[in-house]
């Protein structure tokens, strides 16, 4: 089974409760860094102006995630088995280089500014393979976030489009269809919400990844960037060798 998340952004009202939720349980969201966040677009023109929001997350790409293929330490990997494919982070093997940065057509990860590492929504991996659910799809209080298998997740998503559409709502849409295990019902047009482009991955993107993994990311980010990565590489080895 494939998991998706269904994020119904015509419901949306801002409350930030599923950023609260994920802040109260992972502490590196205490130093500034968030798993997900949510951000407001105005559209229209005054006084005829609305607005819309858009829960910011990694979006747990289904093939050729270009974090996973850029990562030089093989710190970013799909999670095994029939019950996984969440993307994750092994934060002890995290050099800090930012190439997973660099690399996101969807601004995620982030850099946890207390150790240097990167961290980013890992659609609570080790509670669903215990059989919950995310816990921001638990505290929110509308019911616009739902989690599951991606064939109902899909199924959901585009019957809430045609009740939209049938309400006089045309521009009504389900984004994230083709790879993404994130999904988002919206009724404007995707770049008022700041989504990319459909179908991204590695290639279409246009980025290339040299043989070492990597090593773009690492060299563009110049002398300071390279001492710390080094330095965190040392650190690395030397707890795997313990």
């Amino acid at each position: 089974m494939k998991y998706a998340m269904l994020i119904d952004e015509t419901k949306c009202i801002g409350c930030q409760a599923c950023v609260v939720a994920c802040k109260n349980i992972y502490e590196d969201s205490a130093f500034g860094a968030l798993r997900t966040r949510i951000e407001k677009h105005e559209t229209g023109c005054y006084p005829n102006t609305t607005y819309r929001f858009r829960k910011f997350m990694c979006m747990h790409c289904l093939e050729t995630a270009p974090c996973i293929d850029i990562c030089p330490t093989e710190a970013i990997s799909y999670v095994d088995g029939p019950d996984g494919g969440m993307v994750v982070i092994d934060r002890e093997e995290c050099v800090g280089c930012q190439g997973c940065i660099s690399v996101c057509p969807n601004e995620e990860p982030m850099m946890d500014p207390e150790d240097n590492t990167s961290i980013k929504c890992t659609f609570c991996a080790e509670r669903i393979m215990a059989g919950g659910i995310p816990y921001c799809a638990e505290a929110c209080p509308v019911g616009c976030i739902s989690f599951g298998d991606r064939k109902d997740m899909l199924s959901m998503g585009n019957a809430r489009v045609r009740e939209l559409q049938g309400k006089g709502r045309p521009m009504a849409y389900l984004w994230g269809t083709k790879d993404t295990a994130v999904l988002y019902v919206i009724d404007l047009d995707p770049k008022v919400y700041r989504l990319p482009a459909e179908g991204y991955t590695l290639s279409s993107s246009g980025l290339e990844v040299l043989p070492v993994p990597g090593a773009v990311a690492v060299a563009a980010l110049g002398g300071a960037g390279l001492h710390r990565f080094w330095e965190r590489t040392r650190e690395v080895q030397k707890n795997q060798k313990k």
